[in-house]
C-alpha cells in the first residue's frame, strides 16, 4: 500500500529505529514536502523558517535555482559512475578547492559522510607520522562510526554500542566568552591541557594529531577562544603533531570566513570538510598538503559514492555562489544582527546568552522560571514551530536553540525569527506561572 504524506511520520516512527525515529517524530513532528529559500513547507501546507539548514548543509537555501540546474544538467549525462572513473565535474570541483585551501600543493581524497571523512583523516594522519593516537577536544564532535568516536567526546554514543569504551583523551575547549564578532582579535595562552600532553608520563610521542572545530556544532554552538588555533598550531608543530581542523559545519562561509581557521590565519595539516558543499548531496572530503595525502596507500580509504557527479556538480555551483555574492562576508554581518536583536529581548524570568560566530549562533537559556531548563527549551522550540519557525536543540545540557540557517535568509527572516522566539519564550513563562 502506498504511503500518504499523512501517514508518512506514523510509518517511519513505527519501522525505523528509535536511533532516528524518536527525534523524527517527538521532536520535530514535520514532514516537509517543498522548499525554497529560507521556507519549507508540511504536508498541510503550512509554511515554516527554517533555522536549520539541513543541520548546515543548506548554504544557499533550499532549491537554489543554480544549485538544481547543475544537479540536472549533470543527471541528464550520468548519475554515477564509481569513485574508480574519473568525473568532470569532480576534476574541476577539485581544482577550484585547491586554489582555495592554503597550501601551495594540496590533494583531495573524497568520500561522503562527514564521519567517513574524520576516518580518513584519521587514517591519514597515522600513516603520515607513523603514530597512532589522534586527540579531540570536550564538546567536539566529529561523527559516529567508531573510528570517528574515538574523538568524539560524548560518551552517551558511545554508551553499549561500540567497543570503543571512552575517548582515548578529550582535552580541555577553551570557550570563547559568547558570539564572537567579524576581526575579533586573538588573544594567546589558551589553556588545552599542554601539562597533560607534555607530562614524562603521557607518551605524547605517540599522539600522530589533534583533531579541533573552530565552533563545536553538535556541543551547542561554543565557538573556540580566540587565539586558540595559533596556540595549537604552535604546539603540535613544536612536538611532531598535525593540527586537523574539522570544517564539516564550519566551513564554506558559516562562521563570517570561508574556512573558520582563516580567522586566525593558522594554516592547519590537513581540514576536514563537508555538509555545505554538496548543495543537499552527501559528499566530503579532507584536503592537505601533497605530502600528507601521499602517505595513504592506494585502496586505503574509498567507497561506493565518494565523490558522486551530481553532487560534484552541486558543489560547483555552491561554490561559484558563495563567492560571487560573497556570502560569508553576509554571514558575519547577520550574526552581529542576530546578537543584537536577541540582546534586546526582554522576557522577564528568563536569561539568554548568546554564543558562536558568523551563522552559526547558539541562544543558551540561561535561566527560565522553571528548573528543569531543559525541558523548558524543548517547550520553546516546540512552541516556536508552532509559530512557524523550526529550530534545533543543542548544547551539553539541551539549553541551547540553535540558529544554523541557509547564508542567504534576509534581515526581515532573521528579525522574525528573534520576535517569534519572544512570543515563545512569553507563552512558555505565562504556562510556567499559571502551574505554580
Amino acid at each position: 500500500m502506498a504511503v500518504t504524506t499523512k501517514s508518512s511520520l506514523e510509518v517511519l516512527q513505527r519501522r525505523e529505529s528509535p536511533s532516528m525515529a524518536k527525534t523524527i517524530g517527538a521532536e520535530i513532528g514535520i514532514t516537509p514536502v517543498r522548499g525554497l529559500g529560507s521556507r519549507l513547507w508540511d504536508e498541510e501546507d503550512r509554511e515554516y523558517l527554517d533555522l536549520t539548514a539541513g543541520s548546515g548543509v543548506l548554504a544557499l537555501g533550499h532549491s537554489h535555482p543554480a544549485v538544481l540546474a547543475a544537479m540536472h544538467a549533470q543527471l541528464d549525462r550520468y548519475a554515477h559512475g564509481g569513485w574508480q572513473f574519473g568525473c568532470a565535474a569532480r576534476a574541476e570541483l577539485s581544482e577550484r578547492l585547491a586554489e582555495l585551501l592554503p597550501w601551495p600543493d594540496p590533494m583531495l581524497l573524497w568520500c561522503t559522510t562527514g564521519t567517513e571523512a574524520v576516518e580518513a583523516a584519521l587514517k591519514t594522519a597515522r600513516c603520515a607520522t607513523g603514530r597512532r593516537q589522534v586527540l579531540g577536544f570536550l564538546g567536539g564532535y566529529h561523527g559516529k562510526t567508531a573510528g570517528a568516536l574515538a574523538v568524539t567526546a560524548n560518551s552517551a554514543y558511545r554508551s553499549g554500542a561500540t567497543e570503543v569504551p571512552v575517548a582515548g583523551l578529550s582535552l580541555p575547549y577553551p570557550v570563547a566568552a559568547g558570539h564572537v564578532p567579524p576581526g575579533a582579535r586573538p588573544g594567546r595562552g589558551q589553556r588545552f591541557g599542554q601539562e597533560i600532553l607534555e607530562h614524562p608520563d603521557f607518551g605524547s610521542a605517540d599522539v600522530a594529531g589533534l583533531i579541533v572545530e573552530t565552533v563545536q556544532g553538535a556541543g551547542g554552538m561554543n565557538a573556540a577562544a580566540p587565539g586558540l588555533l595559533q596556540d595549537l598550531r604552535e604546539f603540535c608543530t613544536a612536538h611532531g603533531m598535525l593540527l586537523i581542523v574539522d570544517e564539516i559545519f564550519t566551513g564554506f562561509g558559516r562562521t563570517g570566513a570561508l574556512f573558520g581557521f582563516q580567522h586566525e590565519n593558522v594554516v592547519p595539516d590537513l581540514v576536514v570538510l563537508g555538509k555545505a558543499i554538496g548543495g543537499g548531496l552527501p559528499v566530503s572530503l579532507v584536503a592537505g598538503p601533497r605530502e600528507l595525502l601521499a602517505a595513504l596507500p592506494p585502496l586505503r580509504q574509498t567507497s561506493t559514492f565518494s565523490a558522486n557527479p551530481v553532487a560534484c556538480a552541486a558543489g560547483l555551483a555552491v561554490l561559484d555562489t558563495l563567492l560571487e555574492q560573497d556570502l560569508s562576508t553576509g554571514a558575519g554581518v547577520l550574526g552581529d544582527r542576530l546578537v543584537g536583536a536577541v540582546a534586546k529581548l526582554a522576557v522577564p524570568g528568563v536569561r539568554l546568552e548568546t554564543i558562536g560566530r558568523g551563522l552559526m549562533t547558539g541562544v543558551r537559556i540561561a535561566e527560565a522560571p522553571v528548573a528543569d531548563r531543559t525541558a523548558f527549551t524543548c517547550a520553546v522550540i516546540a512552541r516556536m514551530r508552532a509559530l512557524g519557525v523550526l529550530a534545533l536543540r543543542g548544547g551539553a545540557d539541551g539549553t541551547v536553540v540553535k540558529w544554523t540557517p541557509p547564508l542567504t535568509i534576509t534581515a526581515a527572516e532573521l528579525d522574525r525569527s528573534v520576535d517569534v522566539l519572544r512570543e515563545a519564550l512569553a507563552a512558555e513563562c505565562a504556562g510556567a506561572e499559571a502551574v505554580g
